[in-house]
């Protein structure tokens, strides 16, 4: 089924819907700029995240995550942020069982893992809201299940909370690399600043930033994505 311009699916997903798009060379660029920065090091598992919620990182994360799987590349897309998932909605599966699921002890690695009907991209999704993420997220079960996301998957893509919420300082520590999404219309500087501070502070390894929302120019007459080290 062909989707319509206007179709909010068409637009979050544009790198499948739409891959010659301009629109769709930002996020070409981002796959491009991970890879180069990490030439000397094995990155398996990548983390994305913004300073506050609503810039962009989902949008991201999923486009990400599309054209890592148009390598060729075993990958997939795992929703973290278990406060406001939003990733079940971009691809319209059901979120019956996921991360929280697993975290859990209700159901196995197989049960929560779900074909996305791209070809080598695979979905998780956050699964039911539980009470406490943060305390969730602590817990011994948080290394087992990216153990086996390792073992599975060739790239693994998390869409994780905003770094707002301590959930988001706990799972970039345990990835190779950290991408922040900041929102050219929307994020100040001063939130921004202090987010990479953070993720310095933890130790984390920061790629780079995405500016979402940027305007390239009257020419284009379209918003795109640009990659700032």
């Amino acid at each position: 089924m062909r989707r319509q311009k206007h179709d909010d699916r068409y637009q979050k997903l544009i790198a499948h819907w739409d891959p010659l798009s301009p629109l769709v060379e930002g996020y070409r660029t981002l796959k491009l700029n991970i890879a180069f920065s990490t030439q000397d090091q094995m990155l398996q598992t990548i983390l994305v995240t913004s300073p506050g919620a609503s810039e962009g990182k989902t949008v991201t994360a999923a486009n990400l995550s599309l054209m890592m799987a148009k390598d060729r590349r075993k990958t997939v897309l795992v929703d973290f942020d278990l406060r406001n998932p939003r990733i079940h909605f971009t691809f319209e599966m059901p979120n019956l069982y996921g991360v929280s699921s697993y975290m859990s002890g209700m159901c196995p690695f197989s049960d929560i893992v779900q074909d996305s009907g791209v070809p080598d991209l695979f979905i998780v999704t956050a699964g039911p809201i539980p009470h406490s993420p943060a305390e969730l997220l602590g817990t011994p079960r948080l290394s087992e299940l990216l153990e086996q996301l390792r073992n599975h998957f060739d790239v693994v893509v998390m869409d994780s909370p905003p770094l707002i919420v301590s959930d988001a300082m706990v799972l970039a520590r345990e990835a190779d690399g950290c991408v922040l999404v900041v929102d050219a219309g929307k994020t100040r500087r001063d939130p921004a600043v202090r987010a990479v501070e953070q993720l310095k502070t933890a130790g984390a390894n920061l790629l780079g930033v995405v500016l979402n929302n940027k305007k390239l120019g009257k020419r284009e007459g379209y918003y795109g994505y640009g990659y700032v080290e």
